[in-house]
């Protein structure tokens, strides 16, 4: 419904319409004067759906009772703090639990760490939006303007920042393959929009047919690419053995030297991070840092056994290990840091115990891999209880408020496995070393971050959508820019965190195929459900902003494929700077437009003159 309608209209003549209180967006609320806003809020349907676990419009007008625009921004400054406190729920999150946990995974999986990008990480960092873009929130969003949106937000900052941070030689024709790729699915999703003969439901399955072609195009590269490492081990070894000669010696050299550039292309290590990240030359801001010495595999089967001995006993500082884990003060850190970084410790602390209580830890560069008996064996019963608890009281969506109800019934049912689950772990555990088991708790970490994630993607684009308003921001403007910076917040943390220990082929490879990941699921699958039909029976994807997110993507995919073969795919720092200098102009052009300074690049060339 037209929202010049809504804000024309006095809201008592359609209290008791339900067909507008059922049609009517929430953001409408905004809208209408300030001694209304409360009963609107409790009575417009959408209120209930597109916010999370607190309805924030209750809150703002019901519990606060805002009257003015005054005490309204005052009020949004409070929502700052709050965007920032789940902010810090995902930095956490990521950095100390997601990223160790997907390096163990691709390691167990035995794939290169391009693969382990496209496969894992990607499709992993991708899937709170993807679950974000399902929900009520994003109902009247546009699915492949909010894609191409997102998809030029992480390959701008977060490739920016992959560069910027730490050079090392991509996989030259992966990345390029999987550029191409993300080109051939822009482009199809615009042919499917022109094209009226398809059904829409064919050309979702078309679509979504795309990524398990372009996976098994990924597995099968790799195939080739060990065939060929065997291939060249068996060549280099039979010319070891002939006589040698100029001629000969060249050809061996040729080989050797591309069979190392293969084998790093093949491999994936879990690495001494510490050591990698402080030992660097820096010439200077624009100039690419180079590691004065090289990161060492981390030895696992040590870090595992380092502490055992028979002689112990199996529960040997028990509870002192256990106090330990769950402290929120990392004592080290403590010592060696400033006021200012104490602080900020201090206010991560609940956050730190929260997750700490919850999240499983397995990191293979830690004693015992992180293992605590007492606190893992705890997290057997809390973490899956915490889990049901959540999702049932988001399925339930029952608001006492503006708050969520908890609902406790599956997570309730869960203990029944739980408990002895725990108990037999306890029992048969030690203290001194991980069980050979201990390596399962990486689902349930993944799992539980993923959830997380999704909850705090919910939740921070509830607020900056409510922001966007009060500031007189149009929804549309606030999906491709605010809310697209929002939603790669995660993305961000996870993949600066691998660059900035010596990942940046799992961390770019996670950038392109993240982006392929969300581009074709979130259209296909909004092509299959069909939630927006037009006049012509066609789903709309594309709005006015979309030829202009349209035309950045394009160029940000066409100028990554230039500077990668200019730079002989060799990410610098330079080029991370280009990426980010893309975005702003993005953000500077599409503010623009926001504000009637300049035209888009959508077809109607009618321009409002502005008084």
């Amino acid at each position: 419904m037209s929202l010049n309608y809504v804000i024309n209209t006095s809201p008592y003549s359609f209290l008791n319409g339900s067909d507008f209180m059922q049609n009517v967006s929430c953001l409408a609320v905004m809208h209408f004067n300030y001694l209304h806003r409360c009963e609107m809020a409790t009575k417009i349907d959408d209120c209930k759906y597109i916010t999370n676990f607190f309805n924030y419009y209750v809150m703002m007008y019901c519990s606060f009772k805002i009257d003015n625009k005054i005490t309204e921004i005052v009020v949004m400054l409070l929502f700052a703090l709050i965007y920032c406190f789940f902010l810090c729920i995902l930095y956490e999150g990521v950095n100390d639990y997601f990223a160790p946990t997907l390096k163990i995974a691709a390691l167990k999986m035995r794939i290169n760490e391009y693969m382990a990008g496209v496969v894992l990480v990607g499709v992993a960092n991708s899937t709170p939006d993807l679950l974000v873009n399902l929900s009520p929130a994003r109902l009247e969003g546009l699915t492949f303007n909010i894609a191409m949106a997102n998809a030029l937000t992480i390959i701008c900052l977060s490739g920016g920042a992959v560069c910027f941070i730490r050079p090392f030689r991509m996989n030259g024709h992966s990345i390029f393959r999987d550029l191409l790729f993300l080109l051939l699915i822009v482009e199809l999703v615009r042919f499917f929009m022109k094209d009226t003969a398809l059904a829409p439901w064919i050309k979702g399955a078309i679509l979504l047919i795309i990524y398990p072609i372009y996976l098994l195009i990924n597995i099968v590269d790799l195939i080739l690419l060990r065939y060929a490492i065997r291939k060249l081990r068996a060549d280099i070894e039979v010319l070891r053995q002939s006589p040698s000669s100029r001629e000969h010696d060249l050809i061996l050299t040729e080989k050797i030297v591309r069979l190392n550039n293969l084998q790093q292309d093949d491999e994936i290590q879990i690495l001494e991070s510490k050591l990698y990240r402080k030992r660097t030359y820096n010439a200077g801001f624009f100039v690419t840092p180079k590691p004065l010495i090289h990161h060492k595999e981390v030895d696992v089967e040590t870090n595992r056994r380092i502490l055992h001995s028979k002689a112990n006993p199996k529960n040997l500082f028990l509870f002192s290990e256990f106090l330990h884990a769950i402290n929120p003060i990392d004592s080290e850190g403590w010592y060696l840091s400033g006021t200012c970084a104490r602080v900020l410790q201090i206010l991560k602390a609940p956050v730190t115990l929260m997750l700490h209580l919850v999240v499983p830890l397995v990191d293979y560069q830690l004693i015992k891999h992180g293992w605590s008996k007492m606190l893992n064996c705890l997290q057997i019963v809390l973490t899956p209880f915490v889990i049901f608890a959540l999702v049932e009281t988001m399925l339930v969506h029952k608001y006492a408020e503006w708050y969520y109800v908890p609902q406790f019934r599956m997570a309730i049912w869960s203990l029944l496995v739980t408990m002895p689950l725990a108990i037999v772990v306890f029992v048969h555990s030690r203290t001194d070393i991980p069980p050979f088991y201990h390596s399962v708790y990486c689902a349930l970490t993944i799992s539980t971050v993923i959830i997380f994630c999704w909850i705090c993607a919910w939740e921070m684009d509830a607020l900056i959508s409510i922001i966007g308003v009060v500031f007189d921001l149009a929804p549309s403007y606030m999906s491709i820019t605010f809310n697209s910076v929002s939603a790669a917040a995660a993305d961000f943390i996870a993949y600066r965190h691998l660059a900035k220990h010596g990942y940046g082929k799992m961390a770019f490879g996670a950038i392109i195929g993240g982006s392929v990941y969300s581009l074709v699921v979130n259209v296909g699958i909004e092509l299959v459900l069909q939630k927006k039909i037009n006049s012509h029976g066609q789903v709309v994807l594309y709005g006015d902003d979309g030829v202009t997110i349209y035309i950045f993507l394009v160029i940000t995919i066409t100028t990554t494929l230039w500077w990668s073969l200019t730079f002989n795919f060799v990410a610098r720092r330079s080029a991370g700077l280009f990426m980010w200098s893309l975005f702003v102009l993005f953000l500077v052009y599409t503010t623009a437009i926001e504000l009637q300074w300049v035209h888009g690049f959508q077809d109607n060339i009618q321009i409002r003159p502005t008084a």
